[in-house]
């Protein structure tokens, strides 16, 4: 619906400007009469007078007319208006706004204020506009509602004050009045948004601002991947206010069954209490748990005592042999790495100078061999190894078994490419001179599981870009299909001139294979040298365990690949998605329409992916309600449907809207004042009556015509004259 400013006044001014001066066009107009005079004072044959005047007004006005546009006129028309000023309304229409207090009854405390004469009988000094909003800003309202569904799943204010003034970004957008309890959980801070927002915003807080009677889950801690067999604990935290010294208990199931439960004494301080539970998960796959503790009568609601989680049960351990070629230190700290996690069983072979091992004379029997899940080759093969072991490792990595290959200082190139079929490279490695030199992620290793040290996209890179430097010995590596490099050496940092960059971290997934190669050593700098300046060694661990993981994670070749980062996200938080696209012979695609759909909430949602560059793409939904979702990404270029790919994700079935459910009336008064508004309660709106007040806006627009340049002076010029024309013919006139 359109809504229009109402108009107080407006002036129109006319202004004719001429390129040449003013007192020579008056000349030549006179000129121009007294010129047509003279022609028809006395005509052949003779017309009367009246005939006679016509023509001279004809020929008269033509010429004007020419003059006129030879000094290239120009009209100016300028209107100053003034509009009475806007004061837009938002209303908070979710779920918290539909609770009951103990004093206040939210939905009739909402209906009351907007049945205030201050909304259905504004002030003829402005016009109110009406919004609702919760987690976005929603569609604009006819008039102040009479009933509100109050479901929206999160509150969201800075994002509705952000909409609404672009919203309104055309007109004279003089004050917000904000109608809400507070309950924002969603976004970035609104106060410090009022700050700046350059209206004033005037809150009208509904519900109780004391804390009610309540109790609730109000967040758990637990592991989102687990192994079968192995007990994993969560940490449950309650809040409680009005229960002091009840006794109930915390539970954790699994369908209809308990698998464990605790018991807690409420404090009613508020202040929130930690239980522990534990689980053991029996079957693989994507298990969802629930958190509960017990309905009390009195409770200001009951749908925050249940919250739901999902856990990503994998088999019991996964089986990792390292093979290296000599002890030294960055065999005993990725050892020590691997070896405290309790969810890898690891087997270690080290080589001696004959080329058998300190553990065995040989290698395990290949029925042996295809028993471990992962592999990692650490300084091996050397110049000494044996090519019956080399020989059992490449039968075994023929079947699948994913590698990571760290050649190390001083490998054997050519035995190494004896396993040339599991490497990323498409032609032998050659040694060079030891450089030190620093990583570099790259943009497509900035999404790669293997390089998460941190979800937020900033932190994980100055994780990475803070790592000491190690060392390459080397030459320039080009990449096969299907291999990505990840990580380079940072050419500027580092001692070093090549270019292209070497490729430090590579990651290879072609058919059946998946493989991992370092093309460095000294990588035990990136754990103990981050301790002696006060860090920790957070991006070396994780490098190590996400490899392992990654490898052993099943994936197929896809010519289209979407994927969600994570399969659990919590109630509110961001859905990233990644798609990589590849032609037929697995050339990236650029330029390609990526469109996400996502079904399983209250609506299917559609997304555009947006490109990267080098066949990758990008984007991100907010899903808040809880559950299981699926979503099937399609690639289209130039009409044609290069794949598509689906998957699935989990949300915890939590409602942000009952976490805190007391009104917030510190945060609406701090938005109150960052902006210069006031805050209300529907109580004292009276004295809202008293602040709406604006000085009228002046606007002024000036519009310009050519009017040399337009066709109708040239048609009237020609219809002057051809009026003329006709008259002198139809009278025999020479």
């Amino acid at each position: 619906m359109l809504f229009l400013q109402k108009e107080i006044a407006t002036v129109t001014h006319f202004n004719l400007q001429t390129s040449g001066n003013t007192l020579i066009l008056i000349l030549a107009a006179v000129l121009a009469i007294a010129l047509s005079y003279f022609v028809y004072r006395k005509t052949i044959p003779p017309v009367s007078s009246p005939w006679r005047f016509l023509l001279t007004t004809l020929r008269a006005l033509s010429v004007i007319l020419i003059v006129f546009l030879l000094f290239e006129p120009i009209l100016s028309v300028t209107r100053k208006h003034s509009r009475s000023p806007i004061v837009a309304v938002l209303i908070d229409n979710s779920a918290s706004m539909g609770l009951k207090d103990e004093k206040v009854d939210r939905p009739v405390a909402l209906i009351n204020a907007l049945s205030a004469p201050q909304f259905t009988e504004p002030s003829n000094d402005y016009t109110l506009r009406f919004f609702t909003f919760s987690s976005a800003l929603t569609d604009e309202l006819d008039a102040a509602p009479d009933s509100l569904a109050l479901t929206g799943d999160g509150t969201d204010i800075q994002n509705a004050l952000e909409g609404l003034k672009q919203q309104l970004a055309e007109d004279y957008f003089a004050a917000a009045v904000l109608i809400t309890d507070g309950a924002d959980n969603l976004g970035e801070n609104p106060a410090r948004y009022a700050s700046g927002y350059g209206v004033p915003i005037y809150a009208i807080g509904i519900g109780d601002p004391s804390e009610q009677k309540d109790i609730l889950i109000t967040n758990y801690v637990t592991n989102e991947v687990a192994y079968a067999g192995t007990e994993v604990p969560v940490d449950v935290y309650i809040k409680s206010s009005g229960f002091a010294g009840q006794r109930i208990a915390v539970n954790l199931l699994h369908g209809n069954k308990t698998l464990n439960s605790q018991f807690v004494t409420l404090t009613g301080s508020g202040m929130e209490q930690k239980v522990r539970l534990t689980f053991t998960p029996e079957q693989q796959g994507l298990i969802k748990y629930e958190l509960q503790i017990p309905q009390l009568e009195d409770e200001l609601t009951q749908v925050n005592n249940t919250k739901t989680f999902y856990t990503k049960v994998l088999k019991s351990k996964l089986k990792v042999m390292m093979i290296a070629g000599a002890p030294g230190p960055d065999f005993s700290f990725m050892k020590r790495v691997l070896a405290s996690d309790k969810n890898f069983d690891i087997t270690v072979f080290v080589e001696r100078k004959n080329g058998a091992f300190y553990q065995a004379a040989t290698l395990p029997t290949l029925t042996d061999l295809e028993q471990i899940d992962c592999f990692i080759l650490l300084g091996y093969p050397t110049r000494t190894s044996n090519k019956a072991a080399i020989g059992k490792l490449r039968s075994v990595f023929a079947k699948g078994k994913p590698v990571l290959f760290v050649p190390g200082k001083n490998p054997d190139f050519d035995k190494l490419w004896a396993l040339k079929d599991s490497l990323p490279f498409d032609r032998k490695p050659a040694r060079t001179a030891e450089k030190y030199v620093y990583p570099k992620i790259l943009p497509q290793g900035a999404q790669h599981p293997l390089m998460r040290s941190s979800e937020d996209d900033l932190e994980n890179a100055g994780l990475w870009h803070e790592l000491p430097p190690i060392f390459v010995n080397v030459r320039a590596l080009k990449l096969r299909q299907g291999a990505m490099s990840l990580a380079s050496v940072d050419i500027a940092r580092s001692q070093t001139a090549r270019s292209p960059a070497l490729p430090l971290l590579v990651a290879y997934n072609s058919g059946n294979r998946k493989s991992v190669t370092v093309m460095a050593y000294g990588l035990w700098r990136w754990d103990l040298l981050m301790w002696g300046v006060s860090k920790t060694n957070r991006v070396y661990d994780g490098f190590v365990r996400n490899t392992v993981r990654w490898l052993t994670t099943q994936e197929d070749s896809k010519l289209v690949r979407v994927t969600a980062h994570k399969e659990i996200y919590r109630s509110g938080e961001q859905v990233n998605f990644t798609a990589q696209v590849y032609f037929e012979d697995y050339r990236p695609v650029d330029g390609a329409e990526v469109v996400v759909q996502l079904t399983g909430g209250k609506d299917v949602q559609e997304l555009t992916l947006r490109n990267l560059g080098d066949g990758r793409y990008e984007g991100s939904f907010r899903v808040l309600n809880g559950g299981d979702y699926q979503f099937t990404g399609t690639a289209h270029l130039q009409g044609r449907v290069l794949g598509r790919d689906s998957g699935r994700f989990s949300v915890e079935a939590f409602n942000l809207e009952y976490q805190n459910t007391r009104m917030n009336e510190d945060l609406l008064k701090r938005i109150a004042a960052e902006s210069g508004g006031a805050f209300y309660t529907p109580n004292d709106l009276l004295n809202l009556e008293n602040e709406l007040h604006f000085q009228p806006k002046y606007l002024t627009s000036t519009n310009e015509w050519e009017i040399w340049n337009r066709w109708p002076v040239l048609l009237t010029c020609i219809l002057l004259l051809s009026a003329e024309w006709f008259i002198r013919k139809r009278k025999g006139m020479l």
